[in-house]
């Protein structure tokens, strides 16, 4: 579509969402009833470790979010537990982050600083 990546357009669900209070899922899932929200884009907390594994020992951060970014999710997986600012799952979610300049695909984001309606939603693939 005019060589615009479809993460782009994406990005542009998270910032129309944001402003009216719908969330993505809801977003992605209009019109076809009781749906649950499955691969699509979600927001990534700002101050989010973006990782190549979903470990934290064991990955490299290759990005850490200033504020808030889209991640277009493609699946999850069970990786290392975290307790952290009041969430605690061993879920992450694998796919692409956009970091305002350029995407980082096959990356990895720990579950509690994904906004998300569930650890994993209902009906996500998992990795």
């Amino acid at each position: 579509m005019l060589g615009v990546r479809k993460g782009a357009l994406a990005g542009v669900l998270v910032a129309v969402c944001a402003v009216t209070g719908i969330g993505v899922g809801q977003a992605s899932a209009a019109g076809v009833g009781e749906r649950a929200a499955v691969k699509g884009t979600y927001s990534v907390d700002a101050n989010s470790n973006v990782r190549t594994t979903p470990h934290v020992r064991k990955g490299t951060v290759v990005y850490t979010t200033t504020k808030s970014r889209p991640m277009d999710v493609e699946c999850w997986t069970r990786g290392d537990d975290v307790n952290s600012g009041g969430h605690h799952t061993n879920v992450w979610y694998s796919g692409s982050v956009w970091t305002g300049s350029r995407y980082l695909d096959d990356v990895y984001v720990w579950g509690g600083n994904v906004n998300t309606p569930h650890d994993p939603p209902k009906g996500m693939p998992r990795c």
